[in-house]
């Protein structure tokens, strides 16, 4: 559609046109520029872009008619199918009218039919309005006839009139709609949409596409990584741009066309940007079901703008509540992201019209995909981008709860409480190989605060080797003199303390050579040359310790497949996990060791190598999976048994162990038993006595104990119970 533009000012309405003609808003072209002043500013821009301009002053023909015949007869010479009135300073008079009817637009810069009529016009209509203190004003798009400001109303949009307004503060507001609604309406007019009936303006709903091509996008980021790449490419497709605050400001800088998003709205942000975007004319424009006539002709009534794109990511919370004191601080309460949310909640539920971006990652594939298929997404990507989005807001939840109700932190100090609603983010940190076997897949995810260790070299670390791992850590832990754990299968093959961390380490090896092959190792001190070259030549799976001599890693680093981890961190007090299939049990870690009811109940107390010995023993067997027995000198283990649905089996695989240690060793200064529950009958003592135990310490707690500590007088045994048990399932 060709058009003529009437204008006797600056012009800035003929260049909104101009530009919604070049980026396709409107199907048209502007082929002809009047005005009644030469020195136009309108002249001005039509004469730079190679525009025909027709300068005729008012008084350039004897009566108004002739100069409105006159202009109607320009218009049609150059085939103009639709006048727009830009101020012009001039009434249009019956032969322009009945040339061109129902063809002649105008905007004016209030809501008519309020602020209209002769003499309103340019400062007079804002001066008016803020005089008359409405709270809102806006402009108006309509057709021309013979009355001033009259003729049916097109589109109107609106502007809150503020306390602090003048006339010139509400003229700049009116006049940025004024640029955004009149291509809006020239483009009604160009696409044949337009009907007059009855004195009434109305438009024919938009045809829709079953996967329609994308034609506007809002693009709101706080991380504006790779942002102004993106918004160039919806560009050079041809797609607008909305957007707000600081990103509209970085893509503006960058030389992009942008659309401030309160040209949508009528409406600026306030409270200091707490409120943007919560708007009907946004969520409107991103709720819209397109295929649905009801909601089509509902848009249509109220004017609102279809969003085919969101691109949004949310205020940096993790970040700035991590540096904070205290959660509630206000700094932190200003990054907990609202009309973000909102807006990929939206665009995530309404998926077959809106595609959904919130990270920086997606960028280069959306924009692929759009060049290759005319600027259009198919459904499955846009379904996969509306569960990343739902995705993205739950996790954001999920960080604010667990800052405010203080995370794994307010476990620690809150033993015993459990919240109603478990909350617990964690991300991805890579796919393992496979699960506890090969037919299972498996993944290693990471809390907020990150990974509590680090691999420094070897073999991809697997299932298996991280329980291996944490468990031998969480042994370890327990013993502040230098201390060694061999694991096995998540428990332990062999533990040993000493003075020195070698002398600790040939402990916890030699209690069983034959397991220890191939297993995980664990250290509370760091990894000395001795020991890197003793393990030179063994066959293990995962090393843990807080660190390595440069000697030792130098070594150790000539055995490609060895894991290698640093870890620092001890065992935290953060709640425990295990998913039993679509459930999930809770429980605090197991960090005690004794009880407050550490006594002897046996007539002979233990002599000071047994008292020692049992307390080392008892810290070991709290890492044994149940039944649990472990045999005991002091600082070392001397034989296992662990996992025994029998508690005198258990005994008897750590018997079987300690036999085979006798070979190689000679027997302990003191040798004890640790029992991680209680014995339900003397069995257990007894068989206990035939290996030469001397001492004996368990929880106690059977209503058979006074058949049980009988059983250890009667074989002169020290007994001690603990009043803790230390079950591992």
């Amino acid at each position: 559609m060709k058009i003529a533009v009437f204008a006797s000012g600056e012009g800035t309405n003929l260049q909104a046109l101009l530009d919604a003609c070049t980026d396709g808003r409107v199907r048209g072209s502007v082929v002809l520029v009047v005005s009644n002043k030469a020195d136009s500013g309108a002249v001005r821009r039509a004469q730079r872009l190679g525009i025909e301009a027709l300068v005729c002053p008012h008084d350039a023909h004897p009566t108004a008619d002739e100069y409105n015949a006159f202009l109607a007869q320009e218009c049609k010479k150059r085939g103009v199918g639709i006048i727009c009135l830009a101020g012009f300073m001039l009434k249009i008079k019956r032969p322009l009218i009945e040339s061109y009817p129902g063809r002649i637009l105008n905007v004016h810069p209030a809501l008519l039919p309020a602020f209209g009529g002769q003499g309103m016009y340019g400062k007079k209509v804002h001066e008016a309005v803020v005089a008359a203190g409405v709270k809102v004003s806006g402009a108006t798009i309509h057709i021309v006839d013979e009355e001033y400001d009259h003729g049916p109303i097109v589109l109107q949009a609106t502007v809150p009139v503020l306390a602090t307004d003048t006339a010139g503060t509400l003229a700049a507001r009116v006049l940025a709609q004024e640029h955004w609604i009149y291509p809006r309406a020239v483009a009604l007019f160009a696409e044949g949409r337009a009907k007059i009936e009855n004195g009434k303006f109305s438009a024919r709903p938009s045809p829709h596409e079953a996967s329609p091509r994308l034609k506007r996008a809002l693009i709101s980021v706080s991380d504006k990584t790779g942002v102004v790449d993106f918004a160039k490419g919806l560009h050079e497709l041809g797609v607008e741009i909305v957007s707000t605050s600081g990103t509209f400001k970085a893509l503006v800088q960058a030389g992009l066309p942008v659309r401030p998003l309160e040209t949508m709205t009528g409406f600026p942000e306030i409270l200091d940007g707490r409120v943007k975007t919560l708007h009907p004319h946004v969520h409107g424009a991103i709720l819209l079901r397109r295929k649905d006539p009801k909601q089509v002709r509902e848009a249509e009534l109220f004017g609102l703008e279809p969003i085919d794109l969101v691109a949004v990511n949310l205020y940096p919370f993790a970040t700035t509540v991590a540096q904070a004191k205290d959660p509630y601080e206000q700094a932190v309460i200003e990054q907990i992201d609202i009309g973000g949310v909102a807006l990929i909640r939206a665009a995530s539920k309404n998926f077959e019209d809106v595609a959904v971006l919130t990270a920086p990652s997606d960028y280069a594939g959306v924009l692929a995909e759009l060049n290759a298929a005319q600027c259009r997404l198919t459904l499955e990507t846009r379904k996969r981008l509306a569960l990343t989005g739902f995705r993205h807001t739950a996790e954001y939840d999920t960080m604010i709860s667990g800052a405010w109700s203080g995370g794994a932190a307010a476990n620690e100090k809150e033993v015993g409480t459990f919240p109603a609603m478990l909350e617990n983010r964690l991300t991805k940190i890579q796919d393992l190989r496979y699960g506890e076997n090969p037919h299972q897949k498996a993944a290693l995810y990471a809390s907020e605060t990150g990974m509590s260790f680090s691999k420094i070299h070897g073999k991809e670390l697997s299932y298996n080797n991280l329980l291996d791992a944490a468990g031998a850590w969480d042994a370890v832990s327990d013993f502040e003199t230098p201390a060694a754990v061999v694991f096995k299968h998540v428990t332990p093959a062999g533990i040993g303390t000493g003075e020195t961390i070698e002398q600790a380490f040939d402990k916890a090896w030699t209690t069983d050579p034959l397991s220890a092959f191939g297993g995980a190792l664990a250290f509370n001190r760091p990894v000395t040359r001795e020991i890197a070259e003793l393990l030179s030549k063994r066959f293990v799976e995962v090393l843990v310790a807080p660190g390595y001599d440069p000697e030792a890693l130098e070594i150790l680093a000539k055995k490609p497949n060895v894991r290698i981890l640093v870890r620092t961190r001890p065992p935290t007090g953060a709640l425990q996990y295990r998913s039993i299939g679509d459930e999930v049990l809770v429980t605090e870690p197991d960090r005690a060791i004794t009880g407050t009811d550490w006594k002897i109940v046996s007539k002979r107390a233990p002599t000071e190598k047994e008292a020692a010995a049992l307390r080392f023993a008892w810290t070991a067997a709290k890492h044994v999976k149940s039944n649990a027995i472990v045999l005991a000198g002091p600082g070392r283990t001397v034989g296992i048994g662990a996992g025994q649905m029998s508690r005198v089996d258990s005994v008897h695989m750590a018997g079987v162990k300690f036999k085979l240690w006798l070979r190689d060793n000679e027997g302990p200064a003191a040798l004890v038993l640790a029992s991680d529950a209680f014995f339900p009958f003397r069995d257990g003592i007894d068989a206990a006595f035939n290996l030469g135990i001397s001492a004996i310490i368990h929880p106690g707690g059977s209503i058979k104990d006074a058949e049980v500590i009988a059983a250890a007088d009667e074989h002169n045994l020290a007994m001690v119970m603990t009043g803790m048990r230390h079950f591992r399932h």
